[in-house]
């Protein structure tokens, strides 16, 4: 008797609740002064979170559902295309769901994110929030 394995269908969360789970982390962490937040198909970052503290500034762009390599391409192309020339106080980051983030930090090179200040924000479907910054990837 041949046994075949049943392909489940795993469930990977939406975009709406990856930008949700990166709001609640931002007031916990300490970058919930004024949010700006992007919805639909509006012009700009998804998420702009300043620091209560430093006032630097967060850009995130946000992307979710199961097409992890589709997510990272995506969401690396619309990041770089917002950076501006280093400006003071900027960082910019990737909010991912967990399969996507883990696709983005093996293969976006450390010397740029680095240079660039890029962070990826790895979100489980728990909506457990882990920041990795350049020396992680």
């Amino acid at each position: 008797m041949d046994l075949v394995k049943k392909k489940t269908k795993e469930y990977t969360i939406p975009e709406s609740k990856v930008m949700d789970f990166m709001i609640d982390w931002a007031y916990k962490n300490g970058w919930g002064l004024k949010p700006k937040i992007k919805h639909g198909h509006k012009q700009g970052v998804d998420l702009e979170l300043t620091n209560e503290k430093t006032k630097h500034k967060y850009f995130i762009e946000c992307k979710g559902g199961s097409h992890h390599e589709v997510n990272f391409v995506y969401s690396l192309g619309q990041i770089i295309t917002r950076m501006n020339r280093m400006p003071l106080g900027v960082y910019y980051g990737l909010a991912l769901p967990t399969k996507s983030a883990e696709i983005a930090r093996k293969r976006i090179p450390k010397g740029f994110a680095t240079r660039n200040r890029l962070t990826i924000f790895s979100v489980s479907n728990k909506g457990r929030v882990t920041r990795y910054t350049p020396k992680e990837f």
